[in-house]
């Protein structure tokens, strides 16, 4: 399925262009015009649950999109179609922080969108231009996609560990570097919350000196640069620092690398887009 995100967030998250035949055309009647009033449902929903806190969180920052960002992904688990890369299992739970239960104490966020991208284990993203990295992936679709939280807020990804990247930038900057990190958007009723995801650094050191295709991208250039950069890493990274971001905790189960993320937002109840999905 393929959803174009400013027409689903118009007006508290109208659902068009589904092409798939799970889901088909959305009926005009069904989708929410944004100016649909909150129901007694609803309301007693968001008080019963104001005492019901089952996760710990902190409010997530927003951080930038970056420049690869587009609005239309594949619904899907498995993003990493045919590329190569260490195996990685992508966790994401949304929650939202409940008022007056305390710091850190959330509900999950069922009915929500969480739509991931970041690049290959060599540094490219899909769907970009030779205007800005070495190869040419206009039309291609690999490492991105979204899915639906369930009733625990959760979603899971199935993909590879992204490599670092570079790109050019008018001076005095010359040359953006980035350290290996995932980009996030959840879509939650009238919230969005745009997010970067982080792995440990003796990880991706690791793959870096041992693995390949990582190994032999240590070095990396991108057009409209003069010469190779190397690698950098967590504590390197400004949007890393600014954002006062820790990586996620991974771990290895049946050969697999698992990482588990908990997206905080502040929302009050529920109010989804589960409704539009049956």
């Amino acid at each position: 399925m393929s959803v174009d995100r400013r027409r689903f967030l118009n007006g508290a998250g109208a659902i068009v262009g589904c092409t798939l035949g799970r889901l088909g055309i959305v009926e005009a009647d069904e989708v929410r015009s944004g100016r649909t009033p909150i129901t007694r449902k609803e309301w007693d929903a968001i008080v019963q649950n104001a005492g019901k806190a089952t996760l710990t969180c902190v409010q997530t920052p927003q951080v930038v999109e970056g420049p690869f960002y587009y609005e239309s992904s594949l619904e899907r688990r498995s993003i990493a179609e045919t590329h190569a890369g260490e195996p990685l299992r992508l966790g994401i739970t949304l929650a939202g922080l409940v008022p007056g239960a305390g710091s850190g104490q959330c509900m999950p966020l069922a009915g929500a969108v969480i739509d991931v991208w970041h690049t290959d284990a060599t540094g490219l993203y899909s769907n970009v231009g030779t205007d800005l990295q070495p190869f040419d992936t206009v039309g291609q679709t690999f490492l991105r996609g979204h899915q639906i939280t369930d009733d625990k807020g959760y979603v899971e990804f199935d993909t590879i560990v992204p490599g670092w990247e570079i790109v050019a930038a008018p001076a005095p900057v010359v040359a953006a570097l980035r350290t290996t990190h995932i980009h996030v958007k959840a879509f939650h009723g009238r919230e969005v919350l745009t997010a970067q995801l982080y792995l440990p650094d003796e990880l991706i050191d690791g793959l870096y000196a041992n693995a390949e295709p990582y190994k032999s991208h240590r070095l990396l250039t991108a057009p409209g640069l003069t010469r190779s950069y190397e690698r950098i890493r967590n504590k390197d990274d400004m949007f890393y620092l600014a954002s006062k971001s820790q990586p996620m905790t991974v771990t290895r189960e049946k050969g697999v690398l698992v990482a588990k993320a908990v997206l905080g937002i502040a929302s009050q109840g529920n109010r989804g887009f589960k409704n539009l999905f049956r």
